[in-house]
């Protein structure tokens, strides 16, 4: 493990872990920016129709189930080499939107494989650095460095499209795209200024050409373990449920029945940005001060029965909006906390050969779920109405992970186990 090389507190003495903390958080905010640009160049730049739009929110997500094959990519091979050229590909994809544009060439087919691409090496340096993390930091600072990390992931995601909304104003939207192209490049310096070697993982003989077994040996280590078991069914149900049927209808839900002006929609969406990072600020203190089993299943409950503020919101437009704020704002507070100790946990309890395959198998049953939670919420609501749908949808979503965490040994949990080994 790594340690500190400076008398300063914590990882702030660590130049290694913050040349990997700079790149990820430009990387962040140019990610966001991009995220609110692409569909902006498809509908005013390119003219997409619902189909096109469908299509584009479908490949952007369409890499996610090839998180189980990377997972074994990175258990495999050296983990910096993958995020230095994933980010240095990224640039190049993104610049290429800009150039054609100015070209009078671009068309939403060319919009169509870059982001695809995109999706895809995002998915793959998403499960390397996420395994790598625990290679460069030592284990007794794991908690402060993914506060650290998220604390700028829940930044970018409360500023960085209404900074990207602000430039839209002196800028066209495909020269947005050069901010976060420029982020991966700074990114791929910063990663390739660590000075930590980094060991070729030993060859594992018991899975040597045997794709499957290997994806099987994460997969059936998550679901083994009494401790990341329930986090994982967690995960996929809150998925199933909440990010994927729930937010698939809340804008239709928030601007036609609730009628909320559609302006302050982004209002609404902007308290849980804030809750984000100020949940980041509060994970560390929280886990200290509180039994470890605790402070995951207390965030997760308050977190999902503030849920219950969405369908039970009525009355005036004032009260009904503060109702929603209330309700991402807490939201948002609550799975910052659980998000920085739950990952502390599975970080520390993984051995350093799986970490990949783990990281991979608990992103593939918290992510893939949720396009399947859109459709049937859409055929849903279609049904019954959109609040009916709603509180069955929250129902599910948010009580039954807390039972899966409330009566799994989670929840006796004092302090973090001693760290597993190879």
């Amino acid at each position: 493990m790594a340690s500190p090389t400076s008398e300063r507190p914590g990882l702030w003495g660590n130049p290694d872990f913050l040349r990997l903390w700079a790149g990820q958080s430009l990387s962040q905010f140019g990610s966001y920016i991009t995220y609110f640009a692409v569909p902006v160049i498809a509908v005013t730049v390119l003219n997409a129709s619902e189909q096109e739009m469908g299509v584009l929110g479908f490949l952007l997500r369409a890499p996610m189930v090839l998180f189980l094959l990377f997972g074994v990519l990175a258990d495999r091979v050296r983990k910096r080499p993958i995020l230095i050229w994933t980010d240095v590909a990224r640039f190049a994809l993104l610049m290429a939107i800009p150039l054609v544009w100015f070209a009078g060439a671009l068309t939403i087919i060319w919009l169509y494989v870059v982001i695809f691409l995109i999706g895809l090496l995002g998915t793959m340096f998403q499960v390397a650095y996420r395994s790598y993390f625990p290679f460069l930091v030592p284990m007794e600072s794991f908690l402060e460095g993914n506060a650290k990390l998220q604390l700028t992931e829940s930044s970018a995601n409360a500023f960085g499209p209404a900074i990207a909304a602000a430039l839209l104003k002196v800028v066209a939207a495909p020269v947005l795209l050069i901010i976060d192209a420029v982020s991966y490049l700074c990114s791929a310096v910063a990663v390739a200024l660590i000075k930590r070697p980094e060991e070729k993982p030993p060859p594992d003989d018991t899975t040597a050409g045997q794709v499957h077994k290997a994806i099987w040996q994460g997969v059936g280590y998550v679901m083994k373990h009494p401790l990341i078991r329930p986090l994982a069914i967690s995960s996929a149900v809150f998925s199933l449920f909440i990010l994927g049927a729930m937010n698939s209808v809340y804008a239709l839900y928030v601007i036609r029945d609730l009628g909320v002006p559609k302006e302050w929609f982004g209002a609404i969406l902007a308290g849980g940005g804030v809750g984000a990072i100020i949940g980041a600020l509060l994970a560390v203190p929280m886990m200290k001060r509180f039994p470890l089993g605790g402070v995951l299943l207390w965030s997760m409950v308050v977190g999902n029965i503030v849920l219950f503020l969405i369908p039970l919101a009525t009355g005036s437009v004032w009260i009904v909006v503060t109702m929603l704020v209330a309700s991402q704002i807490v939201a948002g507070v609550s799975a910052q906390i659980f998000f920085v100790t739950n990952t502390t946990l599975v970080q520390t309890i993984t051995p350093p050969h799986l970490q990949g395959r783990v990281v991979a198998s608990i992103y593939s049953l918290g992510l893939i779920p949720a396009p399947l939670g859109a459709l049937g919420a859409g055929l849903l609501a279609g049904a019954i109405g959109l609040r009916p749908a709603l509180w069955i949808i929250v129902t599910i979503g948010a009580l039954v992970p807390i039972a899966a965490l409330a009566g799994s040994p989670l929840a006796k949990l004092k302090d973090l186990p001693e760290p597993a080994h190879s």
